[in-house]
């Protein structure tokens, strides 16, 4: 299976259902794991449907609509022969405009930094190993300079100091650069994920309503993804963990 044959399947999937389980995503699941370009897609495909399906739920279904329907719609009585018509028409009609839609959709992304910053969470917690393994902070920073990355970031001291360091990735959002710094508090780790907090650099233009002052934002998604964002000069910055917001408090800039 190709990767864009994978994609074209995994279109369809829905995260935390049981797509999970059905077999028909199995082939396109597995080819997800072995292809780190391909696993980061699906990762940002699920955190997009997350925030989607989230949005969608938060809108709230007016009391007594249903009954308001029924009671205000006239009743009517057609035909049989004309409900035929009426229906083969409304499907021929169907057709030819799934012809000329279908061909030329292309949805259209969130660009809101709630999004970003969701996407960059489930992209950490997808990744099983990273571009470069180092402990070395001089060396990640030539190694994201090697490949045009954001490498001239300023990383908080009590992170420094208080984290251990593991290695980086050099990934995008959007066609925007993000350099994602991966960290190890002490903690127990999921099988496969060796890190457990990290922090994504990007240009301050990554996302509307990204932060403006150097004073950390904090944030608790539904997923147990606690977040902290904050801003110095031109660059964005993000430090995930999954659990509580104030466990991030001792790595952040002092303010």
């Amino acid at each position: 299976m190709t990767n864009e044959q994978a994609k074209q399947v995994l279109q369809l999937y829905r995260p935390d259902t049981a797509d999970a389980t059905d077999p028909s995503f199995a082939d396109a699941l597995e080819a997800c794991e072995h292809d780190a370009e391909l696993k980061q897609w699906f990762a940002h495909h699920c955190a997009l449907y997350a925030a989607i399906r989230a949005k969608f739920k938060k809108i709230a279904v007016p009391d007594a609509l249903k009954e308001q329907i029924i009671a205000e719609r006239p009743v009517q009585r057609t035909p049989a022969w004309q409900k035929a018509v009426l229906a083969g028409g409304a499907l021929a009609f169907a057709a030819m405009a799934l012809m000329f839609i279908i061909p030329n959709l292309k949805p259209s992304e969130p660009h809101d930094f709630a999004t970003y910053r969701g996407t960059m969470g489930a992209i950490a917690r997808a990744y099983s190993q990273m571009d470069t393994n180092t402990s070395d902070l001089d060396a990640i920073r030539t190694y994201l300079a090697q490949r045009h990355a954001i490498a001239d970031y300023v990383l908080p001291e009590n992170l420094e100091k208080n984290a251990k360091v593991l290695g980086c990735v050099a990934t995008t959002w959007q066609g925007n650069p993000v350099t994602m710094v991966c960290f190890a508090t002490g903690r127990p780790t999921p099988p496969g994920q060796p890190s457990d907090l990290w922090l994504f650099i990007s240009t301050d233009t990554v996302a509307t309503e990204a932060p403006t002052t150097s004073t950390p934002i904090f944030s608790q998604s539904a997923n147990g993804l606690a977040t902290a964002s904050w801003k110095v000069g031109n660059r964005t910055y993000v430090l995930a963990t999954v659990g509580d917001g104030q466990f991030l408090r001792k790595y952040l800039p002092q303010t």
